[in-house]
């Protein structure tokens, strides 16, 4: 099986998860029985999942390591199929609660063992495009995921339940057909090793490009927060949302591929910066936006829409759509500095990051809305954002200042093929 016939097959396995994750993110915070009022009771409850997914992602970027790629993959999916199942049964907080947080690992297993494959699968000249297609498959998949869940919440709405049980059978589908179809790629093993070992492997520009990966995270973190903050506002219906949404995530994967493409040819950080600059741009923009976007009534003409929200909803669009650049270049960044036989464990990390960010952007989401309603909760990501943007920033030009060659624990680095 070639190269691109196994990164086809992965894109698919990811799109399709990506539809449970989807119609989760939409369907989860009406399911939780949490008065509106609690916001930050909310967030704490719904950053159990990516808490989980953190404290799991090093342990299983070495097992990935040493036992293989395809098997985490298929077992995360499995598991996940099963933990929705649950889910779906009751409405229990503690059930839930407990439920969403297991369904952190299993999401971790999915994200670690499915980036390895690709970067595994990809060089130098190519892994950027390679994240973009990642990327596109992730976005898609969510889109799709949301539209159905609108979907669901009207369908399901005596029992939201239902929803979760239409969620599982698409994720154990998934599951089944890629434990038929994928293969394991080509890839160095290596032999159990700590912690701290695995941090020695890690080059410099690696542990320089964490703060920006983590600062999108907590903002990635703030976006999931949204159907609540919009709950809390009165709007329950967003089904005539659901299409612009999906258009919306598909132009960004597609931006996604794009700039991956662009950091393949002209640089990791140079693309970096471009899409630091358009999120950093869009958070400060958003806030003036965001009441008249929700406040648009179904089944108002494109036409319409548009005059109610202004020109600045063009600059937005362009600020978001330039964000896209952010995901692809960074993940191929940190695919080029890992060292061939410790790729999993670097991918860990780059979950764990994930996870944290995520977590922490839930938090701080419910207690700035709590505290001061939209214009805090974005400004508050943008000040985030743009303070461990600036501290990459530094760190990468100080380490192009020192050479940076060296890893963080004094080896020089694997070349990354």
């Amino acid at each position: 099986m070639s190269k691109l016939e196994t990164l086809s097959i992965l894109y698919i396995a990811v799109f399709l998860t990506r539809i449970g994750f989807g119609v989760i993110l939409v369907l989860f915070p009406l399911y939780l029985p949490i008065p509106k009022t609690q916001s930050a009771f909310a967030g704490v409850v719904t950053a159990i999942y990516p808490v989980v997914e953190g404290v799991s992602a090093l342990p299983v970027g070495a097992y990935v390591d040493r036992k293989g790629r395809r098997k985490v993959f298929v077992v995360g999916l499995g598991l996940i199929a099963i933990l929705s199942l649950l889910i779906g049964l009751s409405n229990n907080l503690v059930l839930v609660g407990g439920a969403h947080g297991l369904e952190g690992l299993a999401a971790a297993m999915v994200t670690v063992a499915s980036l390895t494959m690709i970067t595994d699968l990809t060089v130098v000249t190519n892994r950027g495009v390679s994240m973009g297609g990642f990327d596109l498959a992730n976005l898609a998949g969510y889109g799709v995921g949301i539209v159905l869940g609108f979907v669901f919440s009207g369908v399901f709405a005596a029992d939201l339940g239902a929803s979760f049980l239409v969620v599982s059978a698409i994720l154990g589908v998934s599951a089944i057909a890629v434990f038929l179809i994928l293969r394991e790629p080509a890839h160095i093993a290596h032999e159990r090793r700590s912690l701290k070992e695995m941090y020695s492997s890690l080059t410099s520009d690696v542990a320089a490009i964490l703060p920006v990966w983590f600062a999108l995270t907590v903002v990635l973190g703030f976006y999931i927060f949204l159907p609540r903050i919009i709950a809390r506002m009165g709007k329950t219906d967003l089904s005539q949302s659901a299409p612009a949404i999906l258009l919306v995530l598909v132009l960004l994967g597609a931006g996604a591929i794009l700039f991956g493409r662009l950091s393949d040819k002209f640089g990791r950080t140079k693309i970096m910066a471009l899409g630091a600059l358009g999120e950093i741009g869009f958070l400060l923009v958003l806030p003036e936006i965001f009441g008249p976007l929700i406040s648009i009534p179904p089944g108002t003409p494109w036409i319409d829409s548009y005059n109610k929200v202004g020109p600045i909803g063009i600059v937005a669009g362009v600020l978001f759509f330039l964000g896209s650049a952010l995901v692809p270049s960074i993940l191929a960044f940190i695919g080029d500095n890992a060292a061939k036989e410790s790729r999993g464990s670097a991918m860990g990390l780059y979950s764990l990051m994930l996870s944290g960010g995520i977590a922490a952007g839930l938090i701080l989401a419910g207690i700035a809305d709590d505290l001061g309603g939209v214009q805090a909760v974005f400004y508050s990501a943008a000040i985030i954002f743009s303070g461990l943007s600036l501290t990459s920033g530094y760190l990468l030009y100080r380490n192009s200042q020192l050479g940076s060659s060296a890893s963080v624990g004094g080896k020089a680095p694997t070349s990354s093929t």
